[in-house]
């Protein structure tokens, strides 16, 4: 009898600890779902978010083709192409080695801060349009403005 008693207090054990797990899994789930803030609250902010999100993308969309459309115009820009296939590639012409350092610097800065208010990336690489050899650059990691040419 001794052999079952010690069956009955360890599938006891099994169920009290089973409890207690669930009783803890219980408790985190209610914790979590019982924010002070109503959902409907949380749903029309985040909806407005978005919206103003969308709209400064696309008004950052628009400022970088009018920005892209002046600097083919005035032949700095031979064409650009920012999709993940193509690399993020801006092709420029022989002007670009008459602008100065500073100037250079400027520009790229102002392609990467409507890249990030677009997409929230920076990177990019300028490109000559004609030897396709890499004059500038915005770096991946920590977003330095390089001028090479």
């Amino acid at each position: 009898m001794s052999i079952f008693t010690q069956k009955l207090n360890a599938k006891q054990m099994i169920l009290i600890v089973g409890g207690v797990i669930a009783l803890f899994v219980l408790v985190g789930i209610m914790g979590n779902s019982g924010d002070s803030t109503p959902t409907q609250q949380k749903s029309e902010s985040t909806a407005k978010t978005e919206q103003v999100n969308l709209a400064d993308k696309q008004a950052a969309q628009k400022e970088l083709d009018e920005l892209m459309g002046l600097a083919k115009e005035s032949g700095l820009v031979m064409s650009y192409d920012f999709t993940p296939d193509k690399g993020w590639t801006v092709y420029v012409g022989s002007v670009w080695y008459s602008q100065t350092v500073q100037f250079k610097k400027d520009f790229l800065a102002k392609i990467a801060t409507l890249r990030k208010r677009i997409t929230g990336y920076t990177f990019f690489e300028i490109r000559d349009a004609f030897s396709n050899e890499k004059v500038a650059e915005v770096t991946a990691f920590s977003s330095s403005l390089e001028v090479y040419k």
